[in-house]
This record gives C-alpha cells, sequence and structure tokens, in this order.
C-alpha cells in the first residue's frame, strides 16, 4: 500500500543478511528490477530517503517500499523497456545544447535530481511520478538560474516550467535523448512511463 498522508513510511525489523550496497541510481534499479530488496547510500534515492550509511546485518532497520517506473523507449518500429528507479530525463543531445536548450522533461519519482531538489514535493511511494516540464522558450541564462535555484528547490513557480503529478504518461520525444537513472537510454520517439505502486523494497 502507498504512503498515505500523516502515515508512518516503511515498517521496523532487524536487518536481514544478503543486502547489496549500491552507490548509484542505475545499478540500485537494477537490483530492485530483479525482485531483490535494496540499499543505497548515494546517488538521489540516497539523497530522497536519507541514508549515507549502510545498515548492519542485525540491526535495527527499516524497510520502505517504493514504486518503481516502467520506461518504454519507441524507436520507430523498436521498442524496449528500462526498469527506473529514481528518475528519466528527455533532453536534446548534448551537441544540441542537452538540458540547456529546447524542450526538457523530468520524470521524478525520487524528490532529487543530480542533488538538487528538483520537485519538493515528490516522494517515492505515493504511486505516482511528478513531471517537471521546461518550455523550449525558456531562455539560456534563466535556465542557469533557475538550475542554481533548485539546490534548495527556489526554481519554483516559474512561467517557463509547469509540474504535474500522473500514475501514467506518454511523451512526444521526436528523437531527443533518453536517460533513465543517470544512464543513456538511447533516443526515442515516443517514450511511456508508467508507475508499479509498492513494487520494490529499500532498508535503511
Amino acid at each position: 500500500m502507498t504512503i498515505g498522508k500523516g502515515t508512518e513510511w516503511g515498517t521496523p525489523g532487524p536487518v536481514p543478511p544478503g543486502l547489496t550496497t549500491r552507490e548509484d541510481d542505475r545499478s540500485l534499479a537494477r537490483d530492485l528490477a530483479d525482485g531483490r530488496d535494496g540499499v543505497v547510500i548515494a546517488g538521489d534515492m540516497a539523497t530522497t530517503i536519507g541514508c549515507s550509511r549502510a545498515p548492519r546485518v542485525g540491526e535495527s532497520g527499516r524497510r520502505l517500499p517504493i514504486d518503481l517506473m516502467d520506461v518504454e523507449i519507441v524507436r520507430g518500429v523498436d521498442r524496449s523497456t528500462i526498469v527506473g528507479v529514481s528518475h528519466v530525463m528527455i533532453r536534446e543531445p548534448l551537441r544540441k545544447g542537452g538540458r540547456l536548450r529546447g524542450e526538457v522533461h523530468w520524470i521524478m519519482n525520487a524528490q532529487y535530481f543530480a542533488g538538487r531538489d528538483l520537485v519538493p514535493r515528490g516522494h517515492p511511494n505515493d504511486g505516482r511520478v511528478e513531471v517537471l516540464s521546461v518550455a523550449a522558450t525558456m531562455g539560456f541564462r534563466q535556465r542557469l538560474l533557475a538550475w542554481s535555484r533548485s539546490r534548495t528547490g527556489r526554481h519554483l513557480p516559474h512561467p517557463h516550467v509547469s509540474v504535474r503529478s500522473v500514475k501514467e504518461i506518454t511523451i512526444l520525444a521526436r528523437g531527443r535523448m533518453v536517460v533513465v537513472d543517470g544512464a543513456r537510454g538511447g533516443r526515442a520517439d515516443e517514450v511511456i512511463i508508467r508507475v508499479r505502486p509498492d513494487a520494490a523494497q529499500l532498508w535503511i
């Protein structure tokens, strides 16, 4: 069951043996996609849940249910699906300016991206993702300023930035690059993202 307003997140218990500690979101996502409980001490999910030290086997810990994202990448007649845990970014290729030019979308299961408080209201176990979209009309200097302010969540509200909360979303990528948990997933014509509530477990 996803977290409700005013309820305590997760259940306490002794930390079990056999957990693998990860230091990045992509490796964590692979573990969780395989059905294993996870531990993460670095990266954006670690920042979101406030974990920087791996719990020791047998000590009192807390098991946190989290959602996962099924990221379907469509390119022509080809379709592939990547499981994501923290975020998906859809941007221009770096040679065309990356996230500093054109339309950009962040689909966030975590609250943080690159250590920045990108979606202050985001939660990894609410059964939804936050979609932060930057309009193509937003200028270069405005983007740099907003990026700087996002360290503390002060980039919102902004007339060129929109945020919405969804359970599923289809984004027309039009050949832009898809980056899932910091790893490139290739270019896409269309990206379909579906939330899987309570799909994985993290220990802190």
